[in-house]
C-alpha cells in the first residue's frame, strides 16, 4: 500500500479514510486534466474515471505528465492510467471515447472535473451533471501565459481575458442555459504567438502556445479545490 502518512499529518485519518471511499470522473486529460488526475491520486482518492479519446503527441511533451518519448501515438488514457497505477492505490478506469449529443453518465460520481476544449463536449458534460446533481467544475483556457498567475474560481459569467470562456458564455447564451456554471480560470491577459505557420485557419496559422507552469498550476489548483470539498463531504 502507498504511504500517505504524509497527508494523513495534513488532514487526518477521518477525512483521509473518507477520501478514500470518493469517486471521481476527469474528463479531457490532457495538461490541465492529467495534473488534476495525479494530483487526486497522491492525494489518496479512492476511484477514477478518465475518459479522453486522443493520443500522445510530440507536442504534448512539454506540459502533459503521462507523456514521454517512448509512448508517443498511444492511447492518452491507456498510458496515464499506467502511471497513475505506479504511485497510487487509487482503482482506475478508462473511457477512449468522443462526448457528443445523446451522452449520460452510467455511473454515480462524487465529482467531476471538465477539462474539455471542444465546447460543444463541455456544455454536454456540465448539463449532463447538472441535471443528474453531481458537482462539476469546468477548466477554462490557459494557454497562451507563461506564468501562473490569478487562477481564479468563479463562475462562468464573471470571466474574463479568456477567449475560450468567451466562446463558451456565447454557445451557453445561444442555448437559453441559466444554470451557473463553476469554472476556474486564468485572469491575466493572454500572449500572442510568436511564429505564424502556413494553413487555412487561424488554428492552423496561429497555433496555441502553452506552458507546463500554467496548466499545471491550474490542474492542482482544481484538484486542491475538488479534494477539499469531497474531503469535509459527509
Amino acid at each position: 500500500m502507498v504511504d500517505l502518512s504524509r497527508m494523513e499529518y495534513l488532514v487526518g485519518k477521518e477525512n483521509l479514510d473518507r477520501i478514500r471511499t470518493k469517486r471521481v470522473l476527469i474528463c479531457g486529460v490532457g495538461g490541465v486534466g492529467s495534473f488534476v488526475a495525479e494530483g487526486l491520486c497522491r492525494s489518496g482518492i479512492g476511484y477514477m474515471t478518465i475518459w479522453d479519446y486522443d493520443v500522445v503527441e510530440p507536442s504534448n511533451l512539454n506540459r502533459q505528465l503521462m507523456s514521454a518519448k517512448d509512448n508517443i501515438g498511444e492511447r492518452k488514457v491507456e498510458v496515464l492510467k499506467k502511471r497513475l497505477e505506479s504511485v497510487s492505490d487509487t482503482k482506475i478506469d478508462v473511457i477512449d471515447s468522443f462526448i457528443s449529443e445523446g451522452f449520460k453518465l452510467d455511473k454515480d460520481y462524487d465529482y467531476v472535473i471538465d477539462c474539455i476544449d471542444t465546447l460543444t463536449s463541455k456544455f454536454i458534460l456540465v448539463k449532463e451533471c447538472h441535471q443528474k446533481g453531481i458537482p462539476v467544475i469546468s477548466s477554462l483556457g490557459s494557454a497562451r501565459r507563461l506564468k501562473p498567475e490569478k487562477i481564479t474560481l468563479t463562475t462562468l459569467d464573471k470571466t474574463r481575458n479568456d477567449p475560450l470562456a468567451k466562446a463558451f458564455r456565447s454557445l451557453v447564451k445561444k442555448e437559453g442555459y441559466r444554470h451557473k456554471i463553476e469554472v476556474v480560470f486564468v485572469d491575466t491577459p493572454i500572449q500572442g504567438t510568436m511564429i505564424e505557420r502556413e494553413g487555412n485557419t487561424n488554428k492552423e496559422k496561429y497555433p496555441l502556445g502553452s506552458s507546463v507552469f500554467t496548466v499545471g498550476s491550474v490542474g492542482l489548483y482544481i484538484a486542491s479545490i475538488v479534494y477539499e470539498r469531497l474531503m469535509k463531504e459527509e
